[in-house]
């Protein structure tokens, strides 16, 4: 178990959290720095190999957060702290951290909308969003002011990485060059 970057990337994925649950963003000040962070301890721990894992990590969390922000599902500070968090956990973990925290998302959006009972006609829109993207067309109910939930998804990602690092520690053991 390497605590060099265990630490803070708990750190960055509990500030990130909370600056997005207080503030409800994520500052680019604290992305880069983390990114910078990651990868400078990674260079550190693990040579060349480590930076290169950390920068395909970055890599991967910026290409998979870079799709919902384009349809208007998420902001901007989500998708660079994805990058971020990509750098300390690399590529495998940010995407399976990536997973937990939209599913963590799908249910919190859920529950919230059954408790509004506006569930069926929040299904109903995003259907039409769907078939929207697969048809080229950028979705118009996604960025709809009575569609939109404020959410502070950051926080569901944050959760879902954190969760997705505290099991790979204690499964693998070691999870650095993943």
């Amino acid at each position: 178990m390497h605590a060099l970057l265990t630490v803070p990337a708990f750190a960055f994925l509990a500030i990130a959290a909370i600056s997005d649950l207080r503030a409800r963003r994520i500052t680019n000040r604290l992305n880069v720095t983390a990114a910078v962070v990651a990868l400078s301890l990674r260079w550190i721990d693990g040579g060349l190999s480590g930076l290169n894992a950390g920068a395909v990590g970055l890599g991967v969390g910026f290409a998979v957060g870079l799709l919902p922000f384009l349809a208007g599902m998420v902001g901007g500070g989500d998708v660079k702290f994805a990058a971020a968090a990509g750098a300390f956990l690399g590529w495998r973990l940010v995407l399976v951290g990536l997973a937990a925290g939209v599913i963590l998302g799908g249910i919190t959006g859920a529950v919230s909308l059954v408790r509004s009972g506006r569930f069926a006609s929040a299904f109903r829109g995003l259907w039409a969003d769907l078939l929207c993207l697969a048809h080229g067309v950028r979705p118009k109910t996604l960025g709809a002011a009575e569609a939109v939930e404020t959410v502070p998804y950051g926080v569901l990602l944050a959760v879902g990485m954190a969760a997705t690092l505290a099991v790979a520690i204690v499964e693998e053991g070691s999870w650095v060059n993943q």
